[in-house]
Formats: structure tokens, C-alpha cells, sequence
């Protein structure tokens, strides 16, 4: 039989599969007949699968590393700042100013002694601190010395601290100029034919993107559940920069390829996205974030009483610790939630950890999110959220929530999840809604969770998930409890580290751990040797085999 599997047919891997002795070393090293030593981008099996490249995710694509910056240091506790770092009073105000004051400059650290600071959003504001200048980085002195305090529970979606663009970066704005791409782009590509090449340049932003048409509803067998006119749903987008123009080939070349699915009869354009500006070199470091506890009750798993004002599930819906909304090659690292004086033990936060919204390139690295007060229905408790492109989730953790991480949207493709740590989700890390194509989980540890790619009919009807996404050399050291509990009911939870059902195709290669059984009818080989895979990191063995062979941007 062969692994890859067109016909999609349900199989429960539960040992190790057959594997080819020439994938084979004398020590029981092995590789995935989809990987071999000699693997180069756009390799394809013989019975057609493949494995995208995803070297590009993260910061400036992986080529360079986080800058360790030290010019124009502002230590928001000195003259004129005066930020309190006792907690006392609040400092929202004055660690603005020094944030806006680094942006005016062109760029500086923002830095927070050792303390404790209270921040809160202004009743008509969307987060207590904005970062949108460039090169703009708040650091604290150490997760562990370092705490920034969210004082208000006033606080639907709103943020602690959002780094992006003052006025938002609309991928799916009708506003930008257009111009209609000529063939479809049904492969890895970076070259992208278009009708007219006037209005564009090298350097420039652009988003290619289609429309969610009845024929591509229909190719996802979708149809009578996703509508053109349902105004939730996403298209297909990848925002990227141009690197070249052929005027003679009349084409552009960008700077990460696309990942498919892009069909010229759904109306595939490429976006020139001039007027708008991403935050680009900005970053949040080495501090923790704690939100104070909402003293309401209520926090069950009623989706109608998030929508009712004046209710505790109404007040905290969606709020975050950190987001990016608007970033091109921005980070956040060090950075961890924790709990308030005051609060209960087990509540760092009111919902969200962290949020990506049209956000590309940017690198979240050795975080630890826990513990939201707030898991109901309707988008609350995630810890990791990924609505952007080439983003990069690095030695993080999840822990307590909803989610521990979650993909969402047709725009969440291209990111890698490395060495992530997922521990007591309520319900599975996963892929959530709208096809978020051609994502990585690489080396995730689940310990009492675990990893859904599949099908879902929670209304709005979540669909389809994704397709021709990879899990590579997974680790469960834990199942949920084989009985568990939702909405006041008692549940029984799937005993599997991966359930894959991915539309079209999808890839689970290698698991190990006490816990490492898998039910998929994706392409699955190696289920409980993945200590014997070769590479064990998907995602750096192909940036190392790029960086060796090209020349960074």
C-alpha cells in the first residue's frame, strides 16, 4: 500500500509502518520517503507527494537573527518619563511617550527596570500600548523581574500591547490598486505572471489573493455550507514583497514562494499595497504580562452570553496579552504571562495569549502563555493565534487553555511551530477554520492534549481546515483523560496524539513518546520512531540546506 493516499481512506496508525531499507541506516535511522538526503524544493515522490519548503517562517525569513539592540536606550523610570514601577499608580501614559518618543527618533529601546507597572486600555482606546514606529523595542529586565500589570477588566477586544499599524493593514481591502494574474498557481512559486506591470516596483508590498468563489466552494465540497456572500469567509492570501520585474516575461518575482491555490477564475490578483506601511523591526522582549481577574461569574460555555452587554463573558471577550496586527520582520521574545496579586492561582490572563492578524515574517520565541480566565465559546482562551504568513512559534508554551495553539483563516499559511509545548488543553491544539493551508508543526511536545487537523461544523461552519499541512516528528507524553468534561456534560476524548484528516492531502511523519498513536487518512509513516528520524528538524534542516545554497535578500 502506499503511504501517500489519494483515495483518503481512515486508518488508525497505531505502530510503526514498513519503511523501505533504503530509507533505512544500519543504526535504524531512517528518513520520509517524502525527504531523502538529496531533497531540494519542488521534489516530488512518485505518486505525487510533496513537502513545501518552509525555511522562509519567521524573522527576515530566518536569514538573519533577532537584533540585540542597544542604540537610543530610554528608561521609561528617568526624567521626563517618571514611570512608576512600584505599581502604584498607573504608567500607561508614560511608557506611551517613550514608546512614541523611540518612534519619533527612528527607532530605540524602550526600557523597564525591574517592578511591577500598572497599564490599562482608555475606554475608547484598543490597547493600553501601541507600538507602530519602526525599530521600537519594550524590554524589560527578565520575565522573572520584569512584570507589566493590566489593571482594567473593561477590556473586549482589546489588547496589553499591540505592535502594528496605527490605522490596520486590510489584506482584503477592496481599496488598493489590482492587477489580474494570468494563469493559476497551483505549485510552490515565487515567479507570478500578471496582465500589467505599471503600477508596481521592486520593494514594494503587495497581497495576492483571490476571491472565495462557488467554484472553488465546490472544489472543497463546501457547497450548501460555505456561500460567496458569507462575509466571514477568507480567501486565499500571501503577502510578499517583489524582488524583480521582467517587463518582456511580464512578471514579478517575490520574495517567498506562494503556496498554491491560486486559480485565475477566482478572480487571483495581486494587491499593490502602496499607501499602507507594515511595523517593520519592532519587538517586545524579556518581560511578563499578567491581566487582572474579572470578579464576575458566568464563564461557561454559552456562545449567546459573549454577545450579551454587561456580562462578564461579554467584557473579556477575545482580550489579549500581546498582538501583532500589521507586522513585516517584528518579534517577541522572553516574554510570559503570570499571575496578579489578587488573582486566583490559576488565572494569568482573561482570554487570549497571543494573537498574528496580517502579520508576516515574524518570530514569537521562547514564550510561555497560561491560564486565560475566560474558555467559552466563540473564540476565547487561545494562547497562540495565527492569522498571519511565515510567522515562526519557537520554544513556546501553551498551557490551560482552550487552544493551547490555533490556526485560523485562509491568509494562516506558511508558519512553523518549533519545539512547542502544549500541556492541559481544554480541547485540542489545532487547525481551526477556513483552510489554513501548508503549515508546519515540527518537534510539538503534547502533554494531556492533542493535535487536530480535521473537518469542523461549529457555526459559522469552520469547514474545511487545511491541506498539505505537515506534522514532523511529534511527542506525546500524555493523552487527555479518557473522560472529560464540556458545557456540564461528561465527554470521552480521543486517545490519540494526532487526529489528521486534511483536505486533499496532509503529512504526519514520525511520532515517539508513551503516547504516540495517530488516526489519519493522510500520508503517515513513522508513528513511534520518531527518535530515529533523520532530520528531527524539518524546518532547520531546510533552512540550513537554503542558506547554504542562496543568497539571503
Amino acid at each position: 500500500m502506499s503511504l501517500y493516499s489519494p483515495g483518503k481512506f481512515a486508518v488508525t496508525c497505531i505502530a510503526a509502518v514498513a519503511l523501505s531499507p533504503s530509507l533505512m541506516s544500519a543504526a535504524d535511522n531512517w528518513r520520509s520517503a517524502l525527504y531523502p538526503e538529496d531533497w531540494k524544493p519542488g521534489y516530488e515522490a512518485p505518486d505525487g507527494g510533496y513537502l513545501h519548503d518552509f525555511s522562509y517562517a519567521g524573522y527576515q525569513r530566518g536569514e538573519q537573527p533577532i537584533p540585540d539592540r542597544k542604540d537610543n536606550v530610554i528608561d521609561v523610570t528617568s526624567a521626563p518619563y517618571l514611570a512608576d514601577k512600584t505599581g502604584q499608580t498607573d504608567a500607561t501614559a508614560a511608557i506611551q511617550a517613550a514608546i512614541d518618543a523611540a518612534g519619533d527618533a527612528g527607532g530605540g529601546v524602550v526600557f523597564l527596570p525591574a517592578g511591577t507597572y500598572k497599564v490599562a486600555p482608555s475606554a475608547e482606546g484598543k490597547n493600553a500600548l501601541l507600538i507602530s514606529g519602526d525599530s521600537v523595542v519594550l524590554r524589560g529586565e527578565g520575565k522573572d523581574k520584569t512584570f507589566l500589570f493590566n489593571d482594567s477588566v473593561q477590556m473586549r477586544n482589546k489588547s496589553v500591547i499591540t505592535i502594528g499599524a496605527k490605522n490596520g493593514l486590510w489584506w482584503g481591502s477592496k481599496g488598493y490598486p489590482t492587477v489580474p494574474i494570468t494563469q493559476d498557481l497551483l505549485k510552490p512559486t515565487t515567479v507570478i505572471p500578471v496582465a500589467d506591470l505599471a503600477d508596481m516596483a521592486v520593494g514594494d508590498y503587495v497581497v495576492i489573493r483571490s476571491d472565495m468563489t462557488q467554484r472553488m466552494i465546490d472544489q472543497l465540497g463546501m457547497t450548501g455550507v460555505w456561500k460567496p456572500t458569507d462575509s466571514y469567509l477568507p480567501a486565499p492570501t500571501y503577502a510578499r514583497r517583489i524582488t524583480a520585474i521582467d517587463p518582456s516575461a511580464r512578471t514579478i518575482t517575490v520574495d517567498v514562494p506562494l503556496r498554491g491555490f491560486i486559480y485565475a477564475a477566482d478572480n487571483a490578483r495581486v494587491a499593490i499595497l502602496k499607501k499602507a506601511k507594515p511595523v517593520q523591526e519592532s519587538g517586545v522582549e524579556y518581560l511578563s504580562i499578567g491581566m487582572k481577574q474579572h470578579p464576575g461569574g458566568g464563564l461557561d460555555d454559552d456562545d449567546k452570553k459573549n454577545m450579551t452587554e454587561g456580562t462578564t463573558a461579554y467584557e473579556i471577550f477575545r482580550a489579549a496579552a500581546l498582538i501583532f496586527d500589521g507586522a513585516e520582520n517584528c518579534w517577541a521574545r522572553g516574554i510570559s504571562s503570570y499571575c496578579p496579586p489578587g488573582n486566583n492561582a490559576n488565572i494569568h490572563l482573561l482570554s487570549h495569549g497571543v494573537r498574528l492578524m496580517r502579520t508576516r515574517n515574524v518570530t514569537v520565541e521562547d514564550c510561555f502563555f497560561a491560564y486565560p480566565q475566560y474558555r467559552g465559546e466563540g473564540g476565547n482562551g487561545y494562547m497562540y493565534t495565527l492569522y498571519g504568513n511565515e510567522c515562526l512559534l519557537k520554544n513556546c508554551t501553551g498551557k490551560g487553555g482552550r487552544h493551547n495553539f490555533s490556526f485560523g483563516e485562509m491568509g494562516s499559511t506558511g508558519n512553523v511551530l518549533l519545539n512547542f509545548h502544549a500541556i492541559d488543553g481544554r480541547l485540542p491544539s489545532d487547525f481551526h477554520m477556513y483552510l489554513s493551508r501548508v503549515n508546519l508543526i515540527d518537534n510539538a511536545v503534547a502533554d494531556g492534549d492533542y493535535f487536530a487537523a480535521v473537518k469542523r461544523f461549529a457555526p459559522p461552519t469552520h469547514g474545511e481546515t487545511t491541506s498539505e499541512s505537515v506534522f514532523w516528528n511529534t511527542k506525546g507524553l500524555r493523552y487527555q483523560p479518557e473522560v472529560g468534561e464540556y458545557a456540564g456534560h461528561a465527554t470521552k476524548n480521543p486517545q490519540f496524539l494526532i487526529i489528521s484528516h486534511q483536505w486533499g492531502q496532509g503529512y504526519v511523519i514520525g511520532t515517539q513518546g508513551p503516547c504516540h498513536d495517530v488516526e489519519t487518512d493522510d500520508f503517515c509513516e513513522g508513528v513511534g520512531r520518531g527518535e530515529a528520524l533523520l532530520p528531527q528538524s524539518l524546518y532547520e534542516d531546510q533552512l540550513r540546506r537554503r542558506l547554504a545554497t542562496t543568497k539571503p535578500q
